[in-house]
């Protein structure tokens, strides 16, 4: 019984945390997910045009927050319609057998005014690897909030870019992600 107890005592508990956060609206025609890697020494930028994110956070309670991201890797768009059909391949992101990329978090830890860090998991190419994210959040009129940030990763820790493409001097294995997401209440 008492097991039982305990177990409604948590879930409880949990819902009330993630209750304590308000929830945001995405504008996804102000937001966006893009990308730097470089081939042969030259940066080549890139993003993606279909994603999702989830945000529930009180800026007093930060680490009652979370932040839910998933990318639809089919969307990515390099610049070229041949760098795009490329990067769809088994060798990069395999589209096919892994069409999603997903980031959850698992912290929310204020470094000072409107910095965080956003500590979670980055699943992609079925792999999952843990993944800590310097995060500015800056106000904006009307109750929203501008989150922006930069992380960088190794693609070869996801086996993204194989084969011939593995070589770091023909591309970089620094794979530097970039966001900003605008949140409205």
């Amino acid at each position: 019984m008492r097991y039982f107890l305990t177990l409604a005592f948590l879930a409880t508990l949990a819902v009330s945390m993630t209750a304590s956060a308000q929830d945001w609206k995405v504008d996804y025609r102000k937001s966006q997910i893009a990308f730097i890697i470089k081939q042969m020494n030259v940066p080549v930028e890139g993003g993606f045009s279909r994603y999702t994110v989830n945000a529930a956070f009180d800026a007093a309670k930060p680490e009652m927050g979370i932040f839910q991201v998933e990318l639809d890797i089919s969307s990515i768009n390099t610049g070229s319609e041949e760098g795009d059909g490329e990067a769809k391949r088994p060798a990069w992101f395999d589209t096919a057998r892994y069409p999603k990329a997903r980031f959850v978090s698992k912290s929310i830890k204020r470094n000072n005014a409107g910095s965080y860090t956003v500590t979670g998991d980055l699943t992609l190419k079925g792999r999952t690897r843990p993944l800590s994210v310097p995060v500015v959040m800056t106000q904006q009129r009307g109750g929203g909030w501008l989150v922006s940030g930069r992380a960088v990763m190794k693609r070869s820790q996801f086996d993204i870019g194989g084969g011939e493409w593995a070589d770091p001097s023909v591309v970089a294995d620094d794979l530097e992600a970039r966001f900003k997401i605008l949140l409205n209440p």
